[in-house]
């Protein structure tokens, strides 16, 4: 398919990885380039020259551009890096490796993106589909990237997928056979320049649907204006956390999992309360939206019932690591925006009757707008203790509504909050930012986290 074909991969990480071998495999001349120069990449560019494909390394704007007649870029580089004005001003074709490796996937795919959740959403598709007895793989954002997972396709009945806001700035021809979007609020503005911008990068995922109902909404995202121009006007697959009374799918007063039926007769329970172990109303959307996603691709939603309750949490999700003396840790380190903060104090603190969180957050805001938390924290947090290159903005952001105190160091603000808990009390990391100020990402931050509480409680 590419014999002949000279193909430019930027970036050398698992995804640029997975392309170059990926568009090898099928006779194309594969060149790598990739600013870095660090031994892990030149262990990888070695790997590569014995498969016959090429390398640079340390590439910088003063060296020469290798001919191409397609490149591929990867979705961890900015914009305005060298690599990616590389990409800007080609004359050739340019995609993502998403976009290249949907080109060579075998089987239908189901595609997930949004701002929180969509982690959650395709491990917990993939576990419980396998479960039932289907032939499955995740990749993407997660797991294997789509270019690895796609030579592997030919065995599957479907393919689960992750889908970045970067892996989408690239696709012409992205089809999944059914796409949620869980929900867009404000993140990664530091690369997209506005909200607006954000939210129209996410759209793209459902660019080239067979049908509108394939398309699976949150029921307040679908009757955004954007959202209707994307869909041409027409109706999709719409979820809401509650019964609206017009949701495809929605959550009963009684917890129950419901697909309402348009010709108005009784709402069917799919999945009974009883089955649902993941906590917080955000993950009852969260399988509504797999369950919807499911129906669109032809099977019966109810397969994935009796698996719901074997699903783990992933780790970095509302873990709680210990509880001692009355206090518990929790890990929340996955949630890097202000949306998936709001949603881990929700949680946590539904039904209490006053303020118990000492919360542990900042980092890299990613340009985010932090001011309208402060009647969250008012109603949970007794204390916040700020960390990053974030903490001074959001000190001066919360000061008026929760006591908060700025810190240098990731420990003294974790020994701070764990000095001043007591019985019944919360200790909870839930940064709401990005991580790489000071950890090279959030699992490392996390894992600091539990070994900060596991040297405190002796566990």
């Amino acid at each position: 398919m590419l014999s002949g074909e000279r193909v430019l991969v930027l970036g050398l990480g698992d995804s640029g990885l997975a392309a170059a071998r990926l568009a090898r495999l099928y006779g194309a001349a594969v060149t790598v380039l990739d600013s870095g120069g660090q031994p892990r990449l030149r262990e990888r560019a070695e790997s590569l020259r014995t498969a016959g494909i090429a390398t640079i390394l340390e590439w910088n704007r003063r060296q020469p551009r290798p001919a191409a007649d397609l490149i591929v870029i990867s979705p961890g580089i900015p914009p305005a890096s060298d690599l990616g004005r590389l990409a800007a001003e080609a004359a050739c074709p340019v995609i993502s490796e998403l976009e290249f490796g949907y080109r060579f996937c075998a089987c239908p795919i189901l595609a997930v993106t949004g701002s929180n959740g969509k982690t959650t959403t395709v491990e917990l598709l993939g576990h419980c589909l396998r479960r039932a007895g289907l032939r499955v793989a995740v990749s993407g954002n997660v797991g294997l990237p789509l270019c690895e997972a796609a030579r592997r396709s030919h065995a599957l009945d479907l393919m689960v997928v992750e889908v970045s806001s970067f892996q989408l700035e690239r696709v012409d021809r992205l089809a999944p056979l059914a796409a949620a979007i869980l929900n867009v609020t404000p993140d990664h503005l530091d690369r997209h320049g506005s909200m607006a911008a954000y939210r129209d990068c996410k759209l793209r995922l459902l660019q080239h649907l067979a049908d509108p109902r394939d398309a699976i909404l949150r029921a307040d995202l679908a009757a955004e204006p954007a959202v209707q121009a994307a869909l041409h006007g027409a109706a999709s697959t719409t979820f809401c956390g509650h019964d609206d009374g017009q949701a495809d799918w929605f959550v009963s007063a009684s917890g129950d999992l419901c697909r309402r039926h348009a010709d108005g007769s009784p709402a069917r329970v799919v999945v009974p309360s009883a089955a649902i172990r993941l906590p917080g109303r955000h993950n009852q959307e969260n399988i509504l939206a797999a369950l919807a996603l499911v129906e669109r691709a032809g099977r019966d939603p109810a397969i994935m019932a009796p698996h719901l309750a074997t699903f783990p949490l992933g780790p970095h999700r509302l873990e709680t690591v210990a509880c001692r003396d009355g206090v518990r840790f929790v890990n929340d380190s996955k949630a890097t925006n202000p949306d998936a903060l709001l949603c881990a104090l929700e949680t946590l603190c539904a039904g209490s009757s006053g303020p118990k969180v000492l919360l542990l957050a900042g980092g890299v805001d990613k340009d985010v707008s932090f001011a309208d938390m402060a009647p969250t924290l008012k109603r949970y947090v007794k204390g916040a203790f700020l960390v990053g290159t974030s903490r001074e903005r959001l000190a001066k952001l919360w000061g008026e509504v929760v006591s908060c105190k700025v810190y240098v160091s990731f420990q003294a603000a974790f020994d701070a909050a764990a000095a001043e808990a007591v019985p019944g009390d919360v200790v909870l990391l839930s940064p709401g930012c990005a991580s790489q100020d000071m950890f090279a990402n959030y699992g490392e931050r996390g894992q600091a986290f539990r070994d900060l509480v596991q040297r405190r409680c002796g566990e």
